[in-house]
């Protein structure tokens, strides 16, 4: 009754002892008669499952012939090998902790560009490839340091004939003489397009103290190249999600409008509630899960685009390699104050804070001024200005790292006869944070410029450590 199915078990087997001759006769028997002893349990319905036997029995042959080949020698057999990346080979260690770069390379997504900066102060920029869709680009780049010391690429920009505008995103890090490769990720707001011809601009700094801290042009080295997009293929790629969901999280709603799928990323669009009673700073740990059982991944967000109050468009990675599989979105709660609480008055004369969400933020003792060594017109000299030091103090929780998130304060600010002013953010404003089993502390410098202002003042709170835990799951496909 099962000849066909015994010859067709064997052969099979003895042709893969060909290629094996470490796989004994013994093992091949044992193996056959493991396929027969199968096909005679399903002995009832064999004549109506003949073909199905025949492919059960070859089947379990072959997971024998595996097993057998994968524990000769202790050798481990990949089922699915590294795909060749060709030129792009040199990026694979920064694509190991990037899935859109890995999975956009494995799909051969990467557009070779082959352009180059003119060398200046012995750094030189070379774009090698480019990653686009209707919502942003990702350039892979090498950037060489002929020069003696260590440098870093400090941002890159791109910048075209229409107006434009788009947000950066990059690993950073320090560039030592030679030659390193890295990334550059770049998202434009909804609705806007690439020009065709592009002009891309790389700054380069020293790693030296007095360039770090400095503003001066003159430590600023300024490269610059051109290249072109066909912006008629790249308004055909990845496709818009219509998704019309909404979460409520401690009573304040969040309408997750759309989401476009490129192979640049995944953009969420999220609208805050107008209604709402708090204002809601972040979502905590939006993820988006894709696959499903043992293929299922984490897809992280790492960057948020406030394009104007209430939207929100958050940018999650892709992969590449899944373009039918389910998706959904999981936050674990949100960062939110109630309006009421958003206003900061201090005087900062007194040193003393008049109004405040909680006691967690307090004025620290450190000296009330802050002076440079340079303006920001790069003109050598020494400056006197206005510091406002905060410092907010958090205690620890099992949830530290999720529920953490820095303060800040809106640029305008008023004084004690409402008038208006600005925060001097490109000098003299920067955070600094720290912790231990006690608790975190964010630290908050902010320059207020050098005049002697009414007091008290008064400040906006846009961002605040005050979490809301509660899990919110919604599909988007």
């Amino acid at each position: 009754m099962f000849e066909r199915e015994e010859k067709l078990a064997r052969d099979y087997f003895h042709a893969a002892a060909r290629q094996s001759s470490l796989v004994s006769e013994q093992k091949l028997d044992a193996a056959i008669n493991a396929g027969i002893a199968e096909g005679t349990r399903r002995g009832r319905n064999v004549r109506r499952r003949y073909a199905f036997t025949s492919a059960v029995i070859l089947t379990v042959a072959l997971l024998f012939i595996i097993s057998w080949l994968g524990g000769l020698g202790g050798q481990k057999i990949t089922a699915v090998p590294p795909k060749n990346w060709g030129e792009f080979e040199v990026y694979r260690s920064i694509a190991r902790n990037n899935i859109t770069i890995k999975t956009a390379l494995d799909a051969g997504l990467v557009i070779p560009l082959h352009i180059s900066t003119q060398e200046k102060n012995g750094y030189k920029i070379i774009l090698d490839g480019m990653i686009a869709d209707r919502r942003g680009m990702l350039l892979l780049y090498t950037f060489e340091n002929r020069s003696a010391q260590k440098a870093m690429v400090t941002g890159l920009s791109l910048k075209g004939q229409s107006n434009f505008s788009s947000t950066s995103y990059w690993t950073g890090g320090v560039g030592s003489p030679g030659i390193t490769h890295n990334y550059v990720q770049l998202t434009l707001e909804e609705g806007q397009k690439l020009p065709e011809r592009l002009t891309a601009e790389a700054i380069v700094i020293p790693d030296t103290p007095e360039a770090q801290l400095s503003s001066s042009n003159k430590f600023r080295t300024s490269l610059t190249t051109g290249f072109t997009v066909d912006t008629a293929e790249i308004e055909k790629s990845g496709r818009e999600i219509d998704i019309g969901k909404t979460m409520t999280v401690g009573g304040q709603r969040i309408h997750i409008e759309k989401a476009y799928i490129g192979p640049t990323g995944i953009y969420l669009n999220a609208v805050y509630d107008d209604q709402n009673t708090k204002r809601i700073f972040s979502m905590i740990k939006p993820t988006i899960m894709s696959g499903k059982g043992e293929k299922e991944m984490a897809l992280a967000s790492y960057m948020t685009r406030s394009v104007n109050t209430p939207l929100q468009t958050m940018v999650f990675h892709n992969n590449n390699m899944d373009a039918k599989g389910p998706l959904k979105l999981t936050i674990k709660g949100i960062q939110a104050l109630d309006k009421s609480d958003l206003k900061l008055v201090v005087d900062t004369e007194a040193r003393k804070i008049i109004k405040a969400p909680d006691d967690r933020l307090t004025l620290p003792d450190r000296s009330t001024d802050i002076r440079f060594t340079e303006s920001s017109s790069g003109v050598e000299g020494k400056a006197k200005s206005g510091q406002l030091v905060l410092q907010l103090s958090t205690k620890p929780t099992p949830n530290d790292e999720m529920t953490r998130l820095s303060f800040d304060l809106d640029d305008s600010f008023t004084d004690g006869e409402g008038v208006k002013h600005s925060i001097y953010r490109n000098e003299g404003t920067y955070w600094e944070s720290g912790g231990n089993s006690e608790g975190w502390t964010d630290t908050g410098i902010f320059n207020l410029g050098s005049a002697k202002l009414p007091q008290p003042l008064t400040f906006t709170i846009i961002s605040y450590t005050n979490p809301i835990l509660e899990e919110k799951t919604v599909r988007i496909r």
